[in-house]
């Protein structure tokens, strides 16, 4: 069994408020528990409040955690200084992810706490805090974690997590590359592919996934206006979706200007998509302290 819980679910920035009380406001962290093993999507706002909870659950007992960066935009690495698990010398972290473009991924949240910009640095906070660029397949206990590189501005990873029967993705800040890689012209039939291949490998990724938290940031109208910003109107979400057989599609990291009944529209217009594809996949969206059992 896998319990997955949000404690982040927006994207961009936060937006903390009564109009989004209901989705919730911190950006993008997920909580992965089984076997005892504890497991982390993202380093949000959201993983602050992850962290006094672990703080009160286990107190001084020593804590083992694996977090996985998808990519270094603010909205997922910003909460991570804020981590009191962190700074606990008994605790054991290890952060994973992709590397920058030009600097590395431990370079990368060094920076974010240069004392220009926050009052501790990395080195202050506890001594067991790994960082692993990702290019192989993890495992942790008797599961495996996957990757795949996703079409966003930034080096950006989905992550697959299985126990060999049952599987997770995450994969939010995606943006489908039939919509943004040109096709050439003329008679390169093999060029003119290779958009819709890369979909296709990232539909590989997701198929038969149990659990599929994906991102719908976008309307079909604001997508107009967005394209090349690496994110997904709703209808391209929805598609990989069916098109994997995913039996659960979870739509999170919403948009900053959604409030909670404009992220209801969008739910219950990927519902009708589903029925209108005749797919048994099930769709909810993310919202702060909702949880998952898998299976």
């Amino acid at each position: 069994m896998m319990k997955v819980r949000f404690w982040g679910t927006r994207g961009s920035i936060a937006t903390p408020g009564p109009s989004t009380a209901k989705y919730g406001g911190n950006t993008s962290c997920v909580e992965l528990r089984a076997d005892d093993q504890i497991i982390v999507f993202d380093a949000g706002t959201g993983i602050r409040e992850l962290g006094i909870h672990l703080i009160q659950e286990f107190k001084s007992r020593p804590l083992t955690l694996h977090i996985f960066i998808s990519h270094t935009h603010w909205d997922h690495i910003q909460g991570f200084p804020f981590f009191l698990p962190a700074y606990e010398v008994q605790n054991k972290v290890s952060l994973y992810g992709p590397p920058g473009r030009d600097k590395s991924l431990e370079q990368i949240l060094k920076i974010q706490m240069d004392s220009d910009y926050f009052p501790v640095e990395l080195g202050d906070m506890s001594p067991h805090i790994e960082v692993h660029e990702l290019r192989e397949t993890v495992t942790i206990g008797k599961f495996t974690v996957q990757h795949f590189y996703l079409n966003h501005p930034a080096m950006c990873m989905a992550y697959r997590l299985s126990d060999g029967k049952h599987s997770i993705v995450y994969a939010t800040d995606n943006e489908p590359y039939t919509a943004t890689l040109h096709r050439p012209l003329g008679n390169e039939s093999k060029m003119s592919d290779f958009p819709t291949y890369l979909d296709e490998k990232f539909v590989e990724f997701l198929s038969q996934a149990d659990l599929y938290i994906g991102e719908a940031q976008y309307t079909k109208e604001e997508y107009k206006e967005k394209t090349g910003w690496g994110h997904s109107p709703i209808e391209s979400t929805v598609q990989f979706a069916v098109q994997a057989n995913v039996k659960k599609l979870v739509l999170s990291h919403h948009d900053p200007l959604h409030d909670d009944k404009f992220v209801d529209r969008m739910i219950q217009e990927a519902k009708q998509l589903l029925v209108f594809y005749g797919s048994k996949t099930e769709c909810v969206g993310a919202r702060e302290g909702m949880e998952i059992v898998v299976p």
